[in-house]
């Protein structure tokens, strides 16, 4: 008899609810249904670790207001542990855009599409996430070297997981398990983690969270 494979499944909240949302235009999902379809016949769900950041109140209540909802869904989820990081907001001052005839360049501006007014980047911020991912790996290793899983779930295309998935595979000799939607894929985390497991539209539909 095969030995039980203890399992924690890890989820990039914000990754999976885009990618979810790009590949089968389902958003919504019960993570303790998704990371069960996702096991084979020796691996035992014991943990499943959620990380997100919560949306600004004040600058977006209505997406505020489902996020809230969706949140207090999941709290009842059997075995889940929610973590909450922040969002920040950053300048983008400027980009590059590759032009035909001139290759490379920086610009400060843009053009508006509808009236054509020139729009400064100093004046746009762009929105991120601010540490989760280093919350996410940083779970990920202690409970690696806590002994506390056999085999673990990364629900997440990030390839800034690699340096700690590496150094758990090949020197805590744990299963590293990276479960990809179709597209797009993630060719680090291929080459790298243990196996790789598709998450088809069919367990997506029947993992998707009810009313």
């Amino acid at each position: 008899m095969e030995k039980e494979q203890r399992t924690y499944a890890y989820f990039d909240g914000s990754n999976f609810y885009h990618l979810s949302k790009l590949n089968y235009d389902i958003t919504g999902i019960d993570f303790s249904k998704i990371a069960s379809y996702m096991l084979k016949d020796d691996e035992i769900l014991k943990k499943i670790k959620y990380y997100n950041s919560p949306v600004n109140q004040q600058e977006d209540p209505d997406n505020y207001a489902k996020q809230l909802k969706f949140f207090e869904k999941i709290k009842k989820i059997p075995l889940l542990e929610i973590n909450l990081g922040r969002l920040a907001k950053r300048k983008i001052n400027k980009i590059s855009i590759l032009c035909q005839k001139c290759g490379l360049q920086f610009v400060e501006s843009v053009h508006c599409p509808s009236c054509n007014s020139i729009i400064s980047l100093k004046e746009v911020y762009k929105t991120t996430e601010k540490g989760l991912d280093v919350r996410m790996a940083t779970d990920l290793l202690l409970d690696s070297i806590e002994n506390n899983f056999d085999t673990a779930l990364i629900f997440s295309g990030d390839a800034d997981f690699s340096p700690a998935i590496e150094y758990i595979v090949s020197k805590l000799k744990k299963k590293i398990i990276y479960c990809r939607f179709p597209k797009p894929r993630t060719n680090e985390l291929i080459k790298i983690c243990s196996a790789t497991r598709i998450i088809n539209k069919d367990f997506v539909v029947k993992a998707k969270l009810t009313s």
